[in-house]
């Protein structure tokens, strides 16, 4: 096999990555983005920048790069569009809450607080982590079924599981 053959088969096998993958990081970054147009777009972006990557022989977990693709796109285009975790005004907000007969808009906005929160501890795990957490937590994958998808060890995915849990549960309690 010559060195073009190397590449091609390399990139033939992570193209095959992306398409089993592609539903789960349009459901991964419509999450994120709260927009299935945006995320369709990213989606798209980060197979591009997945074949842009001139060393594509030192990807070993094809998956696993490709959600840190996609988490970095998502983090970029949040930036871009001045979507900052931190700009809601709680002020605003729990005065609203005063005035109305109910607190449903103080629930909403602490609702919306603790899906930030989370965000936020979320993208502090290595992307190992936050994939296994994501496919056990938001697919409801079985610690089998994901050590297929990532091609690694069940016993794998539950150390990875109870670590990626105990950092959110810590970072959440602070």
């Amino acid at each position: 096999m010559t060195q073009k053959d190397d590449i091609k088969y390399i990139e033939k096998k992570l193209g095959n990555a992306f398409q089993r993958y592609a539903p789960k990081l349009l459901s991964f970054l419509t999450f994120r983005l709260k927009n299935k147009a945006d995320a369709q777009d990213l989606t798209q972006e980060t197979y591009v920048r997945l074949m842009r990557v001139k060393r594509k022989d030192l990807i070993r977990h094809p998956d696993a790069y490709l959600f840190k693709i996609a988490d970095n796109l998502a983090n970029e285009f949040l930036i871009k569009q001045n979507k900052s975790p931190l700009s809601i005004d709680l002020e605003t907000a729990i005065e609203r809450g005063k005035d109305s007969d109910s607190n449903a808009s103080v629930r909403a906005t602490e609702a919306h607080l603790a899906v930030l929160q989370l965000e936020k501890a979320l993208h502090k795990i290595s992307p190992l982590y936050r994939s296994v957490l994501l496919l056990r937590k938001r697919d409801g994958l079985s610690h089998k079924e994901i050590a297929q998808v990532l091609e690694i060890s069940p016993n794998t995915v539950h150390v990875y599981l109870t670590r990626a849990l105990l950092y959110c549960r810590a970072e959440l309690t602070e």
